[in-house]
């Protein structure tokens, strides 16, 4: 069927699809949604029949549009950086604890590789016999229906993912299938992140959302972070995609390099302590007598007014911060870019005005901008630390620019 789709019918299509994702408008390949459209019409059906069921965000054809615009990039042991930091750093540090079993959640986790690699990592990294239970979710069945049958071809396997823990056995020239001992203490269950996980799966050790907030939108993004993090065990590790936040998620601590994006939620104790020191420094302190002092010689009138020198980059940023958070992307737009006109070599500025951008649904105009991160970062040393909000080094915006830069090489 050709011609003109009714324009009403396309805009109700992209509002299901991202009332339930979360995704931005331009993360919704707007190909995608014109192909489900054209061929429901090409069945017989008609507009008018189409636009009533978009009314249920539950209905078949919602369903439809949503798995067409998935991305469903995985493969075992992607980002293997994350399994190794996972095994010699953050398991350790939760058995420190005392915990009595390891329990982690792939969120979105499309048709599985994660939750497997997640289960293989956990398994290897304790004593024979802890227990340990891993729960993968995703918004489609079907990718979840694929992830139980656990075999696999060798698009799951990439070069530049090694296999780091027993996983699979090959059950064929081109198939694998994962070993019976991963599959024991996996399990995969539907859930949308915008929503609440149901309270019978209980709390986690580790969660991995990488690769999948970079679609949504800035408020979606941040609803599911808190809503993620609430289902942390105290001490518990929360990892995330490269370029997916710019800044650590509230009542959490950034452990590891920077470019891991790895953070963990603070315990009790370390909540009560932040929140002490916090009282002693806002503590009225005894006044101090005034030092008497002769008068000082009165100047004589200045010829020439000073020009004020600009503020400090960092307090730039920190008012385009201020402005984010009002929800004004306009006013911080407005103030990162003549932050980046005036300080052209601070990366921090290059990386938020950046983010800004793409979260505004202009890449083209954030593209330019993490090639200059990228160009600027790979000047300096990799561990020195670039100042900004927080201090990080410059192997950290390097990263993100590369994860960045080559996502959309990839799409």
């Amino acid at each position: 069927m050709s011609g003109e789709l009714d324009p009403r019918l396309l805009t109700r299509a992209r509002e299901v699809v991202a009332a339930i994702t979360g995704f931005r408008e331009d993360a919704i390949a707007a190909e995608a949604v014109d192909r489900v459209m054209r061929s429901e019409l090409a069945r017989g059906r008609t507009p008018a029949d189409l636009l009533g069921e978009l009314l249920y965000p539950s209905s078949t054809l919602a369903t439809v549009l949503v798995k067409a615009i998935l991305v469903g990039e995985t493969y075992f042991f992607r980002h293997p950086e994350h399994f190794r930091f996972l095994s010699r750093e953050a398991v350790p540090a939760v058995l420190q604890r005392g915990s009595l079993a390891l329990r982690g959640w792939s969120a979105g986790c499309a048709s599985g590789e994660e939750t497997y690699s997640l289960a293989a990592c956990l398994q290897a990294s304790v004593p024979h016999g802890f227990p340990v239970e891993v729960l993968g979710t995703d918004i489609h069945e079907a990718s979840l229906e694929a992830a139980r049958r656990a075999t696999y071809g060798t698009w799951s396997r990439r070069e530049s993912a090694p296999r780091l823990f027993p996983l699979y056995t090959e059950t064929g020239e081109r198939e694998v299938t994962i070993l019976p001992a991963v599959r024991r203490i996996t399990t995969f269950a539907q859930a949308n992140l915008l929503a609440p996980l149901p309270e019978r799966f209980g709390r986690f050790d580790f969660i991995l959302c990488r690769n999948v907030l970079t679609y949504f939108t800035p408020a979606a993004r941040d609803a599911a972070i808190t809503l993620l993090s609430r289902t942390l065990n105290p001490g518990g590790w929360l990892f995330l995609g490269a370029v997916e936040v710019d800044r650590v998620p509230a009542g959490m601590v950034r452990e590891g390099p920077p470019e891991l994006q790895a953070f963990r939620l603070l315990t009790p104790e370390e909540l009560n302590a932040r929140a002490a020191a916090a009282a002693r420094a806002a503590a009225p302190r005894p006044p101090v007598a005034p030092v008497r002092r002769p008068p000082p010689p009165v100047a004589a009138p200045a010829r020439e007014v000073a020009v004020a020198p600009p503020p400090p980059p960092t307090r730039q940023h920190l008012t385009a911060l201020e402005r984010i958070e009002e929800g004004d992307e306009v006013g911080a737009s407005s103030v990162l870019e003549a932050l980046v006109r005036q300080a052209p070599d601070y990366l921090p500025g290059l990386l938020e005005l950046a983010l800004l951008r793409e979260r505004s649904g202009a890449r083209e105009g954030a593209v330019p901008l993490m090639r200059a991160l990228r160009t600027r970062a790979e000047r300096l040393p990799p561990d020195q630390l670039v100042d900004g909000p927080e201090a990080l080094p410059a192997r950290f915006y390097q990263a993100s620019a590369d994860a960045y830069l080559n996502q959309g090489a990839l799409e």
